[in-house]
């Protein structure tokens, strides 16, 4: 009956099924790419990681990309995500409003600017952090940093001598009015 619930084009029918404690973990797998934070909320997900480790964690890229992205993403899908060996995964992961400072100190060391630059658009950086993304050998990191409202001083003065004229243009940028 739930297999057939999931087939449905309502949406809501879906994420209900996604949601349903009694969900076989194949089927929880399948609608992890449309209803991710459904699936995450799933009541018995625990219990069926504990039956089923690997569970969610073996999926598409773009169901993984789907998980991670949703602000549902549990600590355990987060670890599973920093440590992936696809940057897209990691840079995904990145984003996250849950991460401690710590992972977004490690982040803003990953070899990928990608990740790096996720890292630098985030509001929740340390002044330590901010300062090492605002030296990145990367002119795209240093970019993202000069985008931000709420440079210090500081960083202002030393991206205003920044070698890369793209960096030294979004920082001259007027900031957007909200």
């Amino acid at each position: 009956m739930l297999e057939a619930l999931a087939r449905q084009d309502h949406a809501g029918l879906r994420a209900a099924v996604a949601r349903h404690p009694n969900t076989p973990p194949a089927l929880l797998e399948a609608l992890a790419a449309t209803e991710p934070g459904a699936v995450l909320s799933n009541p018995a997900l625990p219990l069926l990681r504990l039956a089923h480790p690997r569970l969610l964690l073996n999926t598409p890229r773009a169901t993984l990309l789907a998980l991670v992205g949703s602000p549902a993403a549990p600590d355990w899908l987060r670890r599973h995500a920093l440590a992936h060996p696809d940057t897209g995964v990691v840079a995904a992961a990145a984003s996250h409003p849950d991460l401690t400072p710590a992972q977004l100190a490690a982040l803003a060391e990953h070899p990928a600017w990608q990740v790096r630059s996720r890292v630098a658009a985030r509001p929740d950086l340390r002044d330590d952090t901010l300062r090492a993304l605002a030296a990145d050998p990367d002119y795209g990191v240093r970019m993202y940093v000069a985008a931000r409202p709420d440079l210090p001083p500081a960083v202002q003065a030393q991206l205003r001598q920044d070698p890369s004229a793209f960096v030294r243009q979004v920082l001259a940028r007027p900031a957007p009015q909200r």
